[in-house]
């Protein structure tokens, strides 16, 4: 059985059950259209479901035999529970990861409201939408940036291709997170209309999306609330920089790494706390 199949059988049982969840990890990442190899399943589920979580799925029947144990994490077991419910090929323990809360991402309702139904490996599944997946991957390690620069290339192109009007079209460039998203923005002429570009850079709270577009209107650079991720220094010269040239691109991608590294460290704190805690 695939590693797909295994996790629409998890699906199906959480069907069963009338069991809310959200698909998210590398099973997102693959159907959101990177086909990149995962081995562990990881879903989201609310929260008054978490506490008598192995207990009902033991009475799915999928696990009603199969084996199901659960392991103890650093994180607690009100915030995450993993079970090991299979063994791989290559000799590595399958595991089956389930968020109940999750420091970089809304609370589960919101989310919910928010998913993308899709047919993966054979039946509906309810994953994270997009842009939750993408907050979802911005933690200290360095694959799930990997992840996060093609996410974020396929949400660029998905906004920018469905944008149909003004509204559209603003939101669309307040959310800029890539170079092909920058390319697609100025081949259909989005960045000529400075109206728009105007309200978006206004707008818009990602320091990376501003990098992308004060050279478009550099005469609101000054208007711009400070911040550490894309202080003075990296504004001025963007204000000064040719839009779409070698040396805005280069500020974006150096403002980019300030913004990962500045989520990195949110991540770690956020681990840091939450071992000390079961050291007490």
């Amino acid at each position: 059985m695939s590693i797909v199949e295994h996790l629409n059988e998890i699906t199906t049982a959480l069907d069963e059950l009338k069991i809310p969840y959200l698909v998210m990890g590398g099973h997102a990442v693959r159907y959101y259209g990177f086909n990149r190899e995962t081995t562990d399943h990881d879903l989201h589920i609310p929260e008054d479901v978490g506490k008598n979580l192995s207990d009902l799925l033991r009475q799915t029947s999928l696990f009603v035999s199969a084996p199901l144990a659960e392991s103890i994490t650093w994180r607690g077991e009100n915030d995450f529970k993993r079970y090991v419910i299979g063994t791989l090929p290559d000799g590595k323990e399958e595991l089956l990861e389930f968020w109940i809360h999750n420091h970089l991402l809304d609370d589960f309702k919101d989310l919910y409201q928010r998913r993308e139904e899709g047919f993966y490996g054979g039946k509906t599944v309810s994953f994270l939408s997009l842009p939750d997946l993408i907050r979802s991957k911005e933690t200290e390690r360095e694959n799930d940036w990997q992840d996060i620069s093609f996410l974020e290339e396929t949400l660029d192109q998905r906004n920018l291709t469905n944008a149909k009007n003004d509204q559209e079209i603003i939101s669309a460039l307040g959310n800029l997170r890539s170079v092909r998203g920058l390319e697609i923005a100025i081949n259909k002429d989005f960045t000529a209309n400075q109206a728009n570009v105007e309200t978006a850079l206004k707008e818009t709270k990602n320091s990376i999306a501003q990098s992308f577009l004060i050279p478009f209107a550099p005469h609101l650079e000054a208007e711009l609330p400070t911040n550490e991720i894309l202080p003075s220094p990296f504004r001025k010269h963007l204000k000064l920089s040719e839009p779409g040239s070698s040396r805005h691109l280069a500020l974006v991608e150096a403002v980019r790494l300030r913004y990962k590294r500045a989520m990195q460290d949110l991540d770690r704190l956020d681990k840091d706390e939450h071992r000390k805690k079961q050291q007490k």
